[in-house]
């Protein structure tokens, strides 16, 4: 299978049990993740190999991090000690009509401390396929926002394929901050993953308010020809309730925007549904699914992992496949 890089923050994520608020919460349940993470987890678990390069504290902490990692069969050859702390973020579930609600506690942390590691691109690089980031990394600072740029310039420098996820969040930076980052990363990326918002909100394209496919496909038709990037992908999330959501996948490449049927589905917990969508269209493309059956697996990697809690998708590829073709309804006996 092809090897596979991603870079970024995992950190610990804190949520009250039984729906509590955060206000009124006395006990946590703990979980590890992150976007990046998510991804590397999801896509060992489909069988590639994976590395990812964060820094972890040199305490305990950073130690059940790496322990979560090597228990998901991610190399953590790539994972440097060192920096203040372990990010962590607390998460208020949604419920209802009741939105969720994140609190990050970030700053700090020991992922500011990687522009500062003595890295040999020409190891990092070195039988690799593909290297995964996301909008995220570059929104933790200056010194983070350099160093992702440099990250991507090396691997084309190696011709390593680049995917990118545009994963905007609005509690890190505004979106003309995120807009000039990402011009910056766009024309070194492959694979992209940015939704009809991204366009409208962040990158200045003009566009109904509301989703409108054929705007879509134009969007990502002039990025395809303007950045050379081969693929772009992204889900459209309709909202019923916190617990009550619907999702379709679209899939745009060689001129043709692909799409999924539109999905309902009750959740159980929605942080990492479009990291597992990510993971889901790599999985596809890494293993030479028709453009249609990409899109679909990735489709079906997302909604599986709202059934699920924690931040990381918990299917294998045969899980996955069952569902797509309506065999996970039944219990297994």
């Amino acid at each position: 299978m092809p090897n596979v890089i991603t870079i970024g923050e995992m950190m610990a994520r804190l949520t009250p049990v039984r729906n509590k608020r955060l206000r009124e919460a006395d006990q946590f349940n703990v979980f590890y993740g992150g976007a990046e993470a998510n991804v590397a987890i999801a896509l060992s678990q489909y069988g590639h190999k994976v590395s990812f390069m964060t820094v972890f504290p040199k305490n305990e902490l950073g130690d059940a991090a790496e322990a979560q990692l090597k228990s998901c069969g991610i190399d953590t050859s790539l994972v440097f000690r060192g920096g203040e702390r372990l990010g962590a973020y607390y998460y208020e579930e949604g419920y209802s009509l009741k939105p969720a609600n994140v609190i990050y506690d970030r700053k700090h942390s020991s992922i500011h401390s990687l522009p500062k590691m003595e890295i040999n691109w020409d190891n990092v690089y070195e039988d690799v396929n593909l290297l995964h980031i996301t909008g995220i990394t570059p929104a933790l600072g200056e010194g983070m926002k350099a160093f992702t740029v440099e990250a991507v310039k090396q691997a084309k420098r190696f011709g390593v394929k680049v995917s990118f996820d545009c994963n905007f969040r609005s509690k890190l930076w505004t979106a003309t901050e995120a807009k000039n980052s990402f011009l910056e990363i766009i024309p070194y990326t492959d694979i992209c993953f940015a939704g009809y918002k991204d366009f409208t909100s962040l990158f200045g394209e003009d566009g109904p308010l509301d989703f409108e496919e054929n705007k879509l496909k134009e969007f990502y038709q002039k990025y395809a020809e303007k950045y050379g990037i081969n693929v772009l992908a992204s889900t459209r999330r309709t909202v019923k309730s916190s617990n009550l959501n619907e999702l379709q996948g679209y899939l745009y490449q060689d001129g043709i925007l692909n799409k999924t049927e539109n999905i309902s589905f009750e959740i159980l917990d929605r942080i990492g549904g479009g990291d597992a969508f990510a993971s889901g269209v790599l999985h596809g493309l890494l293993s030479n699914r028709d453009t249609k059956k990409v899109v679909q697996f990735g489709i079906g990697s997302s909604v599986l992992k709202h059934m699920v809690y924690g931040d990381h998708n918990q299917f294998t590829v045969k899980e996955v496949d069952e569902f797509l073709a309506g065999n996970m309804n039944d219990v297994k006996r």
